[in-house]
């Protein structure tokens, strides 16, 4: 390659849409004023001058690692995990 040309950068092979603070709210099922306070509270985004843009992937694993189990759905497993042990010392 000459001197003088620039290499041309690297592209990903898939290039996916970076999302706006709509598209994730529409992703969360949730208003547009909820998406800033997460966003206020760690949830991954960046600036592309005044504009906030969300990475899908960063939001997906957000949500994967926040993900926290309803208080009932805990409350029945605590019972069945005392029960089962009852039983094991029973035996």
């Amino acid at each position: 390659m000459p001197e003088n040309q620039a290499a041309a950068p690297a592209t990903p092979a898939k290039l996916e849409t970076l999302w706006t603070v709509a598209d994730v709210a529409r992703f969360f099922a949730c208003t547009e004023r909820h998406v800033i306070n997460l966003q206020a509270n760690g949830l991954p985004h960046f600036y592309i001058g005044r504009l906030v843009r969300f990475d899908p992937a960063e939001v997906r694993a957000y949500l994967q690692q926040n993900r926290r189990i309803a208080a009932t759905k805990a409350r029945r497993a605590a019972r069945e995990t005392a029960r089962h042990e009852l039983d094991q010392s029973r035996r």
